[in-house]
């Protein structure tokens, strides 16, 4: 599967099955938030999210939100990522989970 991908490419990796392993499940989020629309939908988000500013200390300070998780990681999600080496070694972590196939 990841054998015929080379770096440098785009690839399309669709969810299989969800894993079980909290740390598969972070890497898989980590790759997906790499896909183009995953990006825009982020700096929308984090445009439009409000900061609250208060006094502390004598000072404004912003008490900033978490950010929103935008990544679907249930079966049959699909997302289009640029294969780059580090992409390709976390992509073969978590192969039993996700089909990669060139874009």
């Amino acid at each position: 599967m990841l054998a015929n991908i080379k770096p440098g490419q785009w690839v399309t990796v669709k969810v299989v099955r969800q894993p079980r392993a909290e740390s598969r499940r972070k890497t898989l989020i980590r790759l997906c938030e790499k896909d183009p629309e995953v990006r825009k939908e982020r700096v929308r988000l984090k445009r439009a999210r409000i900061v609250k500013f208060h006094r502390r200390g004598g000072r404004p300070w912003a008490a900033r939100p978490y950010r929103v998780v935008t990544v679907a990681t249930t079966p049959g999600s699909t997302y289009r990522i640029f294969a780059s080496v580090d992409v390709l070694r976390e992509l073969k972590c978590i192969e039993r989970n996700v089909e990669v196939a060139p874009a």
